[in-house]
Parts: structure tokens; sequence; C-alpha cells
């Protein structure tokens, strides 16, 4: 993922998809209006709520919270939780508890509370406790879906047949417990589960990326219980993962186009994709491009490696590709993202449509998306079916970027259509997220979040870069 270079680049890079994997839940068009259809999901919890005990640790304050493999059936074990929580600065003015999710799916949470300056305004973090976890499946939260031990050993290539069922059978022999329950669907629940320790009769959510996703999951089921809702760049909750994959696809292709348009920098890539420095593929390459595409600020730092590559320097390249897999340079042994990413995507994937060619709509990338070797040999499915119910009670904010080639346009206005009673703020730039990246974006959300401010439907434009003549 994509070194941040400003705090809207950081919570881009946070929530940003892991594009192999895809993301959300394959559902068929949504019943906005009720989700007792046989399948969807059950939403009480048949439990009493547990109590958090709350310590110190890295500045912020920390608990475990204990939840079932499976809310309703005979308990075949628990998963634990880990949540951090930044108290609201001004306790005096303290409106209550917003959950935060940075998106994924896979990605672990609780960076966004222990470092809350960083993802949101010091409005928020004066008026609200930042409450932020690790789902199920991912991070510090145990037991963590756990598949391989070197990612290079898989994702310097494109995947084949054959490294694609290794991947997948390493997945079903460290983790085969766990892995029908990461869905979706249970970590929707997981957030009820914290609301319920928290002992809050509502909270506020903030959605990043595929947490947006997350957050309509956990509104559908539970929307008394919800004060306010944000989310940042959700993608589509109705298409299929195939179309998503080709939507990606085509948005990340679009881009690609307008970054090579720069004189020097196609010839730089022909270089780098067709003859690779040593130690570096055409499939890092491309991977280095893919994360610096998530927003135009990184696009710089794509040009200068793309430059060095073609002068034999791999470094940056490589850099970029690892940060893309593993996040952060040098915690490859503590992130497993990509792995829950794949399984939490592969479990909610229960269309089964195939992935098709996608070498016209993506001529450059398409290597990079298919053909999809994991999710069609994933061991275990879903057996619930998302049915969307859209409120009616207090707006549920949404943010979509023109040219997101993360979570195409078309996607973020297909969540809309089943939130039910939305505000939507378009924003016009090559961005995935924009919440603290574009100030416009910013004043309204927080304006909703702090005192329910009815903000209209706006659009949002990045500021027009001025240039500074000296005589």
């Amino acid at each position: 993922m994509v070194n941040p270079v400003t705090r809207g680049v950081a919570a881009a890079a946070l929530s940003a998809m892991l594009l192999l994997a895809s993301c959300g839940s394959d559902s068929p068009p949504a019943d906005t209006t009720a989700d007792t259809t046989a399948g969807s999901p059950t939403t009480a919890l048949p439990y009493e709520a547990q109590s958090l005990e709350w310590k110190s640790c890295d500045g912020v304050e920390c608990a475990d919270l204990t939840v079932p493999f499976d809310y309703y059936t005979q308990p075949s074990g628990t998963f634990t939780l880990k949540l951090s929580r930044q108290r609201a600065l001004k306790s005096d003015e303290r409106i209550g508890v917003l959950l935060v999710n940075p998106g994924g799916p896979g990605a672990p949470g609780r960076s966004l509370a222990q470092n809350a300056a960083y993802y949101f305004s010091r409005e928020i973090i004066d008026r609200f406790d930042i409450v932020a976890w690790d789902p199920r499946g991912t991070g510090e939260s145990t037991p963590a879906v756990d598949c391989i031990d070197d990612y290079d050993d898989y994702f310097t290539q494109p995947l084949t047949a054959e490294t694609g069922q290794r991947f997948v059978d390493a997945c079903a022999d460290r983790s085969g417990a766990i892995l029908p329950y990461v869905g979706t669907a249970n970590s929707a629940r997981d957030i009820e589960a914290i609301r319920r320790a928290l002992g809050e009769e509502t909270v506020s959510y903030f959605g990043f990326s595929y947490g947006g996703l997350l957050g309509l999951v956990w509104k559908s089921m539970f929307p008394e219980t919800a004060r306010a809702i944000v989310l940042d760049a959700p993608p589509s909750p109705i298409a299929s993962r195939a179309e998503r994959i080709a939507s990606q696809a085509a948005g990340f292709e679009k881009l690609l186009v307008e970054f090579l348009k720069e004189p020097g920098r196609l010839a730089n890539w022909d270089a780098a994709t067709t003859n690779p420095p040593a130690g570096v593929t055409k499939h890092m390459v491309l991977a280095a491009a893919i994360s610096a595409l998530y927003d135009e600020a990184a696009w710089t730092e794509l040009d200068d490696a793309l430059s060095a590559a073609a002068n034999g320097d791999g470094s940056k390249i490589e850099a970029m590709h690892r940060g893309y897999f593993y996040q952060d340079e040098g915690f490859e042994d503590f992130r497993n993202t990509f792995e829950a990413s794949i399984a939490v995507s592969c479990v909610d994937d229960t269309q089964d449509v195939p992935l098709g060619d996608l070498s016209t709509i993506a001529p450059r990338l398409h290597e990079f998306f298919a053909p999809d070797e994991l999710c069609t040999r994933w061991p275990v499915k879903s057996d619930e079916t998302y049915f969307f119910r859209g409120s009616t009670d207090s707006p549920t904010v949404i943010i979509g970027a023109t040219d997101d080639p993360a979570s195409p346009f078309i996607g973020v206005q297909a969540a809309a259509s089943v939130a039910g009673n939305i505000r939507l703020i378009t924003v016009d730039a090559r961005r995935h997220t924009s919440y603290l990246g574009v100030d416009c974006v910013t004043k309204l959300v927080d304006d909703y979040l702090i005192n329910l401010a009815d903000i209209p439907n706006t659009n949002c434009r990045l500021p027009t870069p001025t240039t500074t003549t000296t005589e």
C-alpha cells in the first residue's frame, strides 16, 4: 500500500481494499425494506452483554472482548477481539462513542484509536471516544487467519492453479477451524457486541472503504443502535465479486493511462515491465502501480520508482510492492492483512460468478487482477445473504470520489441506493477515501457527527493549485 504523504493519503492506504481479494459481501439485489427473508442475517444476539476491563497501553486504553465463532449455534470456539479507546479530549463536551473501521477487509483497526489525531480532526477527537478494534480473524485478535509465512513465495508472480491451490490448502490447514466464521455478517454482530459491552444505548460509526460495507450490514441488522453513520468510499454491496473486480480493473487502468501521459513515464513503464531490474518482476511493478494509483498525491512516488527501475535500480519498486502486501515495511511477521482479506472475501463470495477476461478493459493491468485462483478454490462459503434495510431515521452520510479506482463511484451510488435516508458527498478527485484529504468533506462530516446537522447533498472539489511567479 501507499506510503502516506498526507493524513488523507494515510487513511486511504489503511482503508484500501486488497485487489486480489476484492471486498465485501456478494449479495443479490437488496431488499431495502426488511431482513426477514430466509437466509438473511439474524439480528438479535442471544447472550448477556460483557463488561470491558480497560487498561493503559500504547498511550490509549485497551481491552479484550470475547465473542463466539457462531452467535446462533452451539459454540465451538471464541474469538478474543482486541479493542483500543482514545477518550474524548474534552470530557465535559463528550458526545459519545465513535466506532471506527479502516476497511480491508482484513485490516487491523486498533491503530485508528491509537493514532486518532492522524485520522480524525481535532473537533472529532475532542468530542468522541474513538473506539477501534481488530476484527475477528485479523491483526492481534485471536485466533487470526494464518496461511503462509512469506507472501513473496506467491505474489511476486501471478498466481497459477498450482500456487493458488497451495495457498488455499495452507489456509485450510492452519486456519480451517475459523474460516467459516470470519464473514461480514458475524463482524457486524461483533459491532453490536462491542456496543453492549461499552454500555452505550447508541453509538456513531465511521467506516472507510470496506468498513463502509460493514457499517451498512451492521445498521441493517441493528438500526436502532446507530446515532450517526459515515461511510467513506464504500464498495457496491449488490454487485458480484467478479463485477467489482472488473470495475476496479477498469478504474485503475483509466488512471494509469492518465499517469503515463506525462513525458518520459511511458518509456520508463515499458522498460520496467518488459525488462525489470534484478530482484524485481513484472508483477511487482504492477503491484507498485496499483498502490500508487489509490491517490493522485502518490503518483510522484511511482514516477520516481519507475525511473529508478528503468535505470536498473529496483529498490523503490520492491519497497512499494512489499508495502502493498504487508502494509508496513518491517512488520511482515506480525501482519496477516492479505490472508484475512482473502478469507473474508472468499467466505462472503456466495454467487461464484466467474471472473472473465479483463485484457480488453485493462490491457496493462489485467494480469494483476485475473485469473481468480483463490476464491474459486475456497473451501467454505457463507450461508447468509444480506438484505439491506434502508433507514428512514437519521441520515447515513456517504462519500464517494468520481475517480476512485478501488471503490468506483458507481459502487458508491449502489451503496447509497440501499442505505435509505442518505446524504451523498461527491468528490471530484482521483483518490480513495476523502475525509481529512478534502477540506470540504471534513467540514461537512464533522458538522454531521457533532451536531447531527442535516447536511445537503454536496459536490466537493480539491483546491486548484496556485502558481506563484517572481520577477
